[in-house]
């Protein structure tokens, strides 16, 4: 039996360091807005590793090496996203007899040089949270229901009426960020084509449920105008 990978999220990280830890690397630390064609991260073990860096730009905002928004630059391993997601990144083609990134030492660290790939998604900054459950790096579902929706909504579960009053009386600013949150998350499912049927149908509910909360505060600021 396989050994089970180890939940560096249900600690509470953030779900793009968490990603880049299952791809056993640091995350990228870049000064200006330019792409480059290469990147080197550090090993934080060799084994697991990302063929891959996506520069994932946001899809309605401009793209390219000129925005004034940089990128977020993403670990991926294009086997695993190709075999999860429908859409086509455009990964290019790996040469002959290619087996998989190989780590180097540089000075007193070991690292591993890999390709970047530009590319525009609906929303880069829940990219990292799709990917971790996508590709099967974290498996309790409970996680991501977490980080969607508030545990007294949650509760409540599977009484999606009472889950969307319950989230609508949340504060202006709070619930602001979770329908921003969960309607971008929603967006990247859409638009790169998940194959998951469990994780399509758990972001699913949670997205019905904020967007019937929206339309109950929506209502009752209306009848409050009256």
């Amino acid at each position: 039996m396989a050994a089970q990978r180890p939940s560096y999220f249900s600690h509470g990280e953030d779900p793009y360091d968490a990603l880049c830890r299952h791809f056993n690397v640091s995350p990228p630390h870049l000064t200006d807005n330019s792409v480059p064609t290469t990147l080197s991260l550090r090993v934080l073990r060799n084994e697991g590793l990302p063929t891959h860096v996506l520069a994932a730009y946001q899809s309605d905002s401009p793209s390219g090496p000129t925005t004034t928004t940089p990128p977020t630059f993403i670990p991926i391993d294009a086997s695993l996203y190709e075999a999860v997601f429908r859409v086509d990144l455009g990964f290019p083609s790996p040469p002959p007899g290619f087996t998989g990134p190989a780590a180097q030492v540089v000075g007193d660290a070991l690292v591993v040089t890999l390709p970047v790939l530009a590319v525009t998604v609906p929303d880069p900054f829940t990219l990292p949270l799709l990917l971790l459950f996508a590709l099967g790096f974290e498996t309790e579902p409970n996680l991501l229901a977490w980080r969607m929706l508030p545990s007294q909504v949650i509760q409540e579960f599977p009484n999606a009426a009472a889950m969307a009053l319950i989230l609508a009386r949340a504060r202006s600013d709070q619930f602001d960020r979770i329908y921003r949150f969960n309607q971008g998350l929603w967006k990247n499912i859409l638009g790169l084509g998940l194959n998951d049927t469990k994780v399509v149908e758990l972001v699913q509910t949670a997205w019905n449920v904020t967007a019937e909360s929206r339309r109950i505060r929506a209502k009752a600021a209306q009848n409050n105008r009256q």
